[in-house]
């Protein structure tokens, strides 16, 4: 058998947003037969108890600002000190940020590096300074981040995220989920699920169900998720005020960050999926909530605008229309023939596009062609 290829991903965080799911889901899925993996974290946070749980070892590096330049240089140092002594042959830098230190690190031992960028960075010297930081691969995750490295000399390969469909198929049922959070076993459920953070959009999800024509019994709202990183912790009050405002904050509900199988079986059980983010270049939940089956209103973000299929799969709507939203919802919600078809279609459709089994080969077929290339020193 051959030796194993030892690749260390590098995360910039410790909190699990959409690039950390798409990191641990391929670690659940890569050829254990073929590949070690590990991670440096650069930041603690709960996310290390979920690789502690996957067995992936982790190289923890001593957080600092990332613009602190002598604290980014120690940390490419002691990342460099853990290749040669663990003998790394590959870093997976998994973001922006990360390839500032995955680029240099993987430089300096004379390693390849594969660098994921979930959405370009721009504006800013210190952006376009890590922009030119050579890589051995780029991998896009949309077509948008594709077409902006190819613009700037960046060949790269565009990879969608990956679904773990075995994992969604093992939702909590809708009836614990009812007592558990506290929602009501026979009304119709809509939901959403991302961090909160105002341009996810959650306020037009409160809003389009403040909007919904009276029917009994009512509609009830879960906004599923949390703050994340720090930022814009005061998000939630403001939701829980315009909750208050609209009149409908004992049809809305915030059960924060939950396990992977509550927000299967939440997103699962509800009539419609709403995902109202002003801008996106995936939405893991457009794509899980149509592999449960469900249809979803969205704003025509650049993700969801490639996931949906308007009219066959769910409805697009331009980003930001509140009235197009509202009227999206309400129709969407009494017509069950077409929520039936829709679900139907975009399960189909999802199932074939966005599993991760797909998503893992590529990535893996990246890592065989990096590690065996003629020369492991990027250019």
């Amino acid at each position: 058998m051959a030796p194993l290829i030892k690749i260390a991903w590098v995360s910039a965080v410790g909190e699990k947003g959409g690039a950390e799911v798409t990191m641990l889901r391929t670690f659940r899925y890569l050829d254990l037969q073929r590949f070690a993996p590990s991670v440096f974290m650069l930041r603690p946070g709960p996310l290390e108890e979920e690789l502690r749980e996957l067995k992936v070892p982790i190289h923890a590096i001593a957080a600092h600002r990332m613009r602190n330049l002598v604290g980014v240089m120690r940390a490419v140092i002691a990342m460099r000190r853990v290749i040669r002594r663990e003998g790394i042959q590959l870093l997976h830098s998994n973001g922006f940020r990360p390839h500032a230190y995955g680029g240099l690190a993987a430089r300096w031992a004379r390693i390849p590096e594969v660098w994921t960028v979930h959405s370009p960075e721009r504006g800013t010297l210190f952006n376009r300074l890590i922009l030119g930081i050579p890589s051995t691969q780029v991998i896009a995750n949309c077509p948008r981040t594709s077409d902006y490295f190819t613009s700037v000399g960046h060949a790269n390969e565009m990879i969608w995220p990956g679904i773990d469909i075995a994992r969604l198929e093992r939702g909590t049922p809708r009836h614990v989920l009812a007592e558990r959070f506290k929602l009501p076993l026979q009304a119709p459920w809509i939901s959403t699920a991302a961090r909160l953070q105002r341009y996810k959009g959650q306020h037009h999800v409160v809003r389009a169900l403040a909007s919904l024509p009276p029917q009994s019994p009512p509609v009830h709202a879960i906004v599923i998720g949390g703050a994340l990183f720090g930022m814009e912790l005061d998000y939630l009050q403001e939701l829980q005020d315009e909750a208050r405002r609209l009149g409908v904050a004992d049809r809305v509900h915030f059960p924060g960050f939950v396990s992977d199988e509550d927000v299967a079986g939440l997103l699962g059980a509800s009539a419609v999926v709403v995902h109202a983010a002003l801008d996106e270049d995936f939405g893991i939940t457009v794509a899980e909530a149509q592999i449960l089956g469900r249809p979803v209103v969205a704003f025509a973000a650049v993700g969801p605008g490639y996931i949906i299929v308007d009219g066959e799969t769910g409805r697009l709507v331009p980003v930001g229309d509140q009235s197009a939203l509202n009227s999206a919802l309400a129709a969407t919600l009494a017509d069950p023939a077409t929520m039936e078809r829709w679900g139907q279609a975009g399960c189909a459709r999802s199932r074939e596009h966005f599993g991760i089994d797909t998503h893992v080969q590529k990535t893996e077929a990246i890592y065989l062609r990096c590690v065996h290339a003629p020369t492991t020193n990027p250019a």
